[in-house]
């Protein structure tokens, strides 16, 4: 009766216990499995959730110190054993608070994350009996006994370290299989043709507009949202690419260098294009120039008679261009010798974008409800892949009018007197700089809400002080959020906007919360919010 006793306690602290370490589970996650990615987060919050922690970890043993030293002598287990409520208690308190904090990427169920929950809970509970265990044998057992097991919660993110370190083998070969059976599956499809986008932005919204001119012509499978990891990618191809497929569109993301060499022989695409380079994710690459090594991983993975697409408008790209030695086309910027797809005479405001595009003395007027004077460059470069591959310039006006705004990228949102631009989903200088341009073509109070750029490496003070300049004369009102915050007040002030207009604020509902008490017709930008792995 007293090991089932021991046992059952175990186990209960096990749950327990993993459960306090689906944060760290979900910043493992969003760091794409990579230690570091964890480590940078731990630095970037000041070991926030470890104090906490150890907060859990104190009041449990001082509680059951106090209690056993009382009552460890009893000779009613019922009694002496009940102590550890104060250890079970503090736990369900932690666990409930933290379950109600928003998050704006929780931690998603994967099989990953089953296997890595189920060892970390057998840890845990070896690690729960071992101490029960061991009070209960030490001499000063009547005022130590279970007191012991209090200490594990400050070995959260230890333990679930381990598991991954345990799994990690496993993990990798898994991911590989799939892989595998991806890459055999795509080159199995002779007649396919591949096309993969990659940039420091720009990724996601040229996969939608590619997408939706080749389906003028033919059956498209693109990897949604932003599947753009191998794993993700292997997933969309294993599950959803039919014989009946014509195109398949894989978006690829990096952080670090390699990314793109590993996506680009899962893929093995005979068409490449490059939306941009900038300095996003700076601190996971370390410099530029691996930022531009990485990107041209995808035009150096092309087959000799492969095709790379560069923009026009971007100085990064523009410089791979001049060093591709396959055949390389560029798009966008004002119509010259050498520009394959052009535009001009560009318009945007509350109804979308408007310009014309120009390809070989042909151009057509193209409108579209997609916001932002970055649009008419990704249309042109897209433009330039479809009319590759036979799409009429009439039918990719017509496909670029059909388009809708992508979730989270400068989404346009009425809600009665208040107009949202919704540009949450990320940010770079760049996308930054356009973002706030739109906000300053509409009518009413200008208010703009972010928590600023971050992953710029050292430079990333000074961006976030040029981001906050940028501001001023596109917004009346600016709420800065977190720990940028003050890099981005002081940009604003210094380009001379009015300290009464500005709030720096704690977190994004307090924010929100205080741009509501502006009275009037108005418009919010929503530029960037970060997932939980970034302050």
């Amino acid at each position: 009766m007293y090991y089932a006793l021991i046992c059952g306690f175990s186990a209960a602290s096990a749950v327990l216990l993993t459960v306090m370490g689906f944060k760290i589970m979900q910043i493992l996650q969003l760091s794409s499995y990579r230690v570091r990615g964890l480590f940078e987060w731990l630095k970037s919050t000041k070991a926030d959730y470890v104090i906490r922690y150890f907060s859990v970890a104190f009041f449990s043993v001082v509680c059951m110190l106090v209690y056993t030293g009382c009552f460890g002598a009893v000779k009613y287990a019922a009694v002496r054993y009940l102590g550890l409520l104060f250890y079970f208690l503090s736990i369900v308190i932690f666990v409930c608070v933290t379950a109600k904090q928003k998050k704006k990427t929780p931690l998603k169920i994967t099989r990953r994350i089953v296997r890595l929950s189920i060892l970390s809970a057998i840890i845990f509970c070896g690690a729960s009996f071992g101490l029960f265990m061991l009070g209960e044998r030490t001499l000063l057992k009547n005022n130590i006994r279970y007191s012991l097991v209090g200490l594990l919660p400050l070995f959260v993110p230890l333990i679930i370290l381990l598991a991954y370190y345990i799994l990690f083998p496993f993990e990798t070969l898994n991911n590989l299989h799939y892989e595998v059976k991806a890459r055999k599956k795509l080159a199995n499809n002779k007649e396919l043709i591949k096309i993969g986008i990659t940039g420091s932005y720009g990724k996601t919204t040229a996969k939608n507009i590619l997408a939706a001119m080749l389906e003028e012509k033919f059956h498209v499978l693109y990897s949604p949202a932003s599947y753009n990891t191998p794993l993700g990618i292997a997933k969309v191809v294993n599950n959803e690419l039919k014989e009946e497929h014509n195109v398949f569109i894989a978006e690829m993301g990096a952080r670090y260098k390699g990314d793109i060499a590993r996506l680009t022989k899962l893929v093995a695409p005979s068409m490449g294009i490059i939306t941009a380079v900038g300095r996003q994710h700076l601190a996971t690459f370390g410099s530029e120039e691996a930022i531009r090594a990485t990107k041209y991983e995808l035009v150096e993975g092309l087959p000799e008679n492969g095709t790379a697409f560069f923009s026009a408008d971007n100085e990064g790209a523009k410089q791979m261009f001049e060093r591709t030695r396959v055949e390389k086309v560029l798009a966008g910027g004002a119509e010259h010798e050498g520009v394959s797809v052009s535009y001009s005479d560009v318009e945007f405001g509350q109804f979308g974008t408007a310009f014309t595009l120009s390809h070989c003395g042909q151009s057509e007027r193209a409108v579209t409800k997609l916001l932002g004077r970055h649009i008419p460059s990704v249309v042109s470069l897209c433009a330039a892949v479809a009319l590759k591959l036979g799409v009429s310039l009439g039918k990719i006006v017509s496909a670029v009018e059909k388009l809708q705004p992508v979730e989270h990228r400068l989404q346009l949102i009425q809600n009665g007197e208040v107009t949202v631009i919704d540009d949450a989903y990320n940010s770079n200088t760049e996308g930054a700089k356009n973002a706030l341009e739109v906000l300053k073509a509409f009518d009413g109070t200008r208010i703009v809400i972010t928590p600023g750029l971050v992953e710029m490496g050292d430079g990333e003070e000074e961006a976030n002080k040029v981001l906050g300049g940028e501001v001023f004369g596109c917004a009346d009102y600016a709420f800065f959020v977190g720990s940028r915050a003050a890099a981005l007040k002081s940009g604003a002030l210094n380009a001379g906007m009015s300290e009464e207009k500005i709030e720096v604020c704690s977190s994004l509902d307090e924010a929100v919360k205080k741009s509501s008490e502006i009275a009037g017709k108005k418009t919010i930008l929503f530029e960037n919010d970060l997932p939980d792995n970034l302050n």
